[in-house]
């Protein structure tokens, strides 16, 4: 019998057209995905894709199952979310953001607040360096980060609330100068630091692109860095925060690259043995997400 988690990933294939795309959301690698979709397909006993190289296409035996597996998960869901009483919900979460998401984590801490008045969640900020590890040991309860190439560790469980592009910035003056190689080669090139999982993702995103910086400064704080480009001090490679006006502000010159690995992504870590608390912030989060892409009513 195919567990959950199978029938998450059919959907995910389903809706990407890929292993490869599934399996960022499904916090697999696209071999382990292809192994699931396999493992269903033997317990149905017939094919749910058509492949043809690696390309998969659902036949028309895998259009009938989907609606009837997204039933079936969003009654599990429903179970599994069941509301608990606010009165009988008890405890204290320990949570921490990257500065940029910080924004919608209190927005959710603030309506939890209101709905249970025993239940303490305590918000705090830091960089996404070692949160994961954090969440892992048990320091903390959960942690709302960036997620990087390595595999979700045992002991966490992993949910993806959005992604952000990387765009290149650049000041206005700077902008009717040469193009982007040049620009990263003569300019100073404002980094993040390394040590984090942001700077990391921009670094491998730069040697795959075969982007190279000449001299360049390293600091932690996205905004510092922006205001620096703002006042023509360089140029960077940044995440666009979900929320922020850069892609607006006369004063920038912002590049969106066309290249679909061009992002990261953020999602909530949480400690498996609390997580009886913390989806209650999980779903608070994804409940303010909706709310900000609906708009206002």
């Amino acid at each position: 019998m195919s567990s959950i988690r199978v029938l998450r990933s059919f959907i995910e294939v389903a809706r990407c057209g890929s292993f490869a795309a599934a399996s960022e959301h499904v916090s697999l690698t696209p071999a382990a995905v292809g192994l699931q979709i396999q493992s269903l397909e033997n317990d149905l006993g017939y094919p749910l894709f058509d492949r043809v190289g690696k390309s998969i296409t659902l036949n028309q035996r895998g259009h009938r199952l989907v609606p009837r597996v997204q039933q079936l998960l969003m009654q599990y869901d429903a179970l599994r979310l069941q509301e608990p009483d606010p009165k009988d919900l008890a405890g204290s979460i320990k949570v921490a953001s990257i500065a940029t998401s910080m924004s919608m984590v209190v927005k959710a801490v603030l309506r939890i607040r209101k709905q249970y008045p025993r239940l303490a969640v305590e918000p705090g900020i830091s960089y996404s360096g070692d949160l994961v590890s954090r969440v892992k040991e048990g320091e903390l309860d959960a942690a709302v980060s960036v997620k990087n190439a390595h595999k979700v560790p045992a002991g966490v469980l992993w949910t993806h609330l959005y992604r952000e592009p990387l765009v290149f910035i650049a000041s206005k003056q700077a902008a009717a100068r040469p193009a982007i190689e040049a620009l990263l080669a003569k300019r100073l090139f404002l980094r993040v630091s390394r040590s984090s999982n942001t700077g990391t993702l921009i670094d491998e995103f730069m040697r795959r692109r075969h982007l190279k910086a000449g001299e360049f400064l390293e600091m932690n704080a996205m905004r510092t860095i922006v205001d620096m480009v703002k006042e023509d001090m360089g140029v960077t490679i940044l995440p666009l925060p979900r929320g922020t006006d850069w892609d607006r502000d006369p004063d920038l010159h912002v590049v969106r690259f066309d290249d679909p690995s061009a992002h990261r992504s953020i999602g909530l870590f949480e400690n498996e043995s609390r997580s009886f608390l913390s989806s209650v912030l999980r779903q608070y989060l994804l409940d303010e997400l909706a709310r900000d892409d609906a708009g206002p009513p």
